[in-house]
């Protein structure tokens, strides 16, 4: 398992940045703990979410529900 690596001197800020909605790029390594994280956020408002489950679904771990109306 890839966790989000932050460096061991990052302060509050930084680490705020890196699991942010804006910084997806640890979404791609894994998008499961981002879709934990981000579970607030909606698919389509926050970027990080967003590529998670795009992730997810590409590898078919994540298989919408055909009932369900956005």
């Amino acid at each position: 398992m890839d966790f989000v690596r932050i460096p061991v001197d990052a302060d509050a800020m930084s680490i705020a940045t890196v699991v942010s909605c804006v910084s997806p790029e640890w979404a791609q390594r894994d998008p499961h703990r981002a879709m934990q994280v981000h579970i607030e956020c909606e698919v389509g408002v926050c970027v990080t979410k967003s590529v998670a489950h795009q992730m997810l679904r590409e590898q078919g771990k994540l298989v919408p529900d055909s009932g369900r109306v956005r």
